[in-house]
């Protein structure tokens, strides 16, 4: 059985707090520290941060620019999905995939894309 996570991503704070007693670099950890806390109320485990590079236009007349944005990463377990009827006597049957890999039809060149396929599950339905 493998242990499947949910991710998030939280714009990590640019300003430290302002509290008495904090100077510099205190500032921005408490900021910091205030994310962590606030996330794990939800069951969210900090991850890490990564540094991601984004285009932003400062003014409607003014040209793009790249700038680093700081984002922090969470993760959390994902709720233990119920063993269908059917297959909890079935031991090592595979469950179905949601998403087919898609086939060249005959003397396709290698420049045709095909369609992808949409397999569903029985009981679901397509949105």
């Amino acid at each position: 059985m493998t242990t499947r996570y949910e991710y998030k991503a939280v714009p990590a704070p640019e300003k430290g707090l302002r509290r008495r007693g904090l100077r510099g670099a205190a500032r921005l950890a408490a900021a910091f520290e205030e994310v962590l806390a606030a996330e794990a109320v939800d069951g969210w485990e900090y991850l890490r941060t990564d540094l991601v590079p984004v285009l932003e236009k400062p003014g409607p007349l003014s040209r793009p620019r790249q700038v680093t944005r700081a984002v922090m990463v969470f993760r959390r377990l994902l709720p233990a999905a119920p063993v269908p009827e059917e297959a909890a006597g079935g031991a090592g049957r595979a469950e179905p995939a949601l998403f087919t890999a898609p086939r060249l039809a005959p003397g396709a060149g290698p420049g045709s894309r095909p369609e992808p396929t949409l397999t569903l599950r029985r009981g679901e339905s397509e949105d």
